[in-house]
């Protein structure tokens, strides 16, 4: 079942040469999950600012979607999903 969630997310995050970063960790409500894998990543425009999307596979095999938003440099954990 899939949860909107909607709430700031604090992230570690690996950075290539390349110019691209990915999610490691993210912490939320006083909780550390693990990313194992990125599954998706795709991003789009707010006015001069962009939103990067991140669908992810966590520990437990949980599915999250988090995104990052250029215009305030914050992380949000968006929508989760636990079988």
């Amino acid at each position: 079942m899939v949860q909107v969630i909607g709430e700031t997310v604090a992230a570690l995050t690996r950075f290539t040469s390349a110019g691209s970063f990915d999610p490691v960790r993210i912490k939320w409500r006083n909780h550390t999950i693990r990313i194992r894998s990125v599954t998706g990543r795709w991003d789009r425009h707010d006015g001069q600012f962009k939103i990067y999307h991140f669908a992810l596979v966590g520990e437990g095999d949980a599915f999250y979607e988090i995104t990052f938003h250029t215009r305030d440099m914050t992380w949000r954990l968006e929508k989760m999903a636990v079988e």
